[in-house]
């Protein structure tokens, strides 16, 4: 599917809840997921490698389109009018107030996979071959991790950057002759869920376990 990535530089600090936000049921989404990632919480201390080496002035805003297809033709001034007008403001009304200082957009048609319900058993094992082909490892949130499954769970970029570092780390440990000493990647663990979200986990599966799977071939 196609995928539209657009970074925003502001001339002031926007505080939001979280620094992590997704868009939905917008008009101007034309059918597309929206995400936005505010850099500068997220970044915290490195604010002047956000900017370039540039004086620091404000937030820094990352923002993803996913399923994008009709919004691929759209000029990048429509794309920054989109979210800096629309969007952004209507999330956080602080974005009003803002102004554009520059702004980045890539545009990436069929980049992203797309798989369907029930075909994580046909996706590669982060082993790849093993034993067979030990210096070919598989990385990308499309693989089986194993023993190394991580909380970053489903499709997205958290488990893709995760699953390289364990790809790097078996790679190593594979291929290092005897008695060499190899520094490994370093793979934090994420939180703990909350409470109430543990709660509808369980529940759900309470339910699925009686509900026949005809979505799933």
């Amino acid at each position: 599917i196609d995928v539209i990535s657009i970074r925003l530089w502001f001339d002031k600090t926007i505080t939001t809840r979280t620094p992590a936000n997704v868009f939905s049921r917008f008009e101007e989404l034309r059918g597309a997921g929206g995400t936005f990632f505010m850099l500068d919480q997220l970044q915290e201390g490195n604010e002047e490698a956000l900017w370039g080496g540039d004086d620091v002035q404000g937030s820094v805003v990352a923002c993803d389109f996913y399923n994008s297809g009709a919004l691929m033709s759209l000029s990048d001034e429509d794309l920054t009018d989109i979210l800096t007008k629309v969007l952004l403001p209507s999330a956080v009304p602080q974005f009003s107030q803002a102004t554009l200082v520059d702004s980045w957009v890539a545009k990436y048609p069929g980049t992203v996979s797309w798989f369907s319900p029930g075909s994580y058993t046909s996706r590669p094992p982060l082993e790849g071959a093993g034993n067979i082909l030990p210096n070919v490892k598989c990385a990308g949130d499309w693989v089986r991790m194993g023993d190394r499954e991580h909380g970053a769970k489903g499709l997205c970029q958290e488990r893709a950057f995760v699953s390289g570092l364990e790809a790097a780390n078996s790679l190593m440990k594979s291929t290092k002759d005897q008695g060499d000493i190899v520094e490994l990647a370093q793979v934090l663990p994420v939180r703990e869920d909350e409470a109430q979200f543990k709660l509808g986990v369980e529940i759900n599966k309470a339910v699925m376990k009686n509900v026949p799977r005809f979505w799933v071939r």
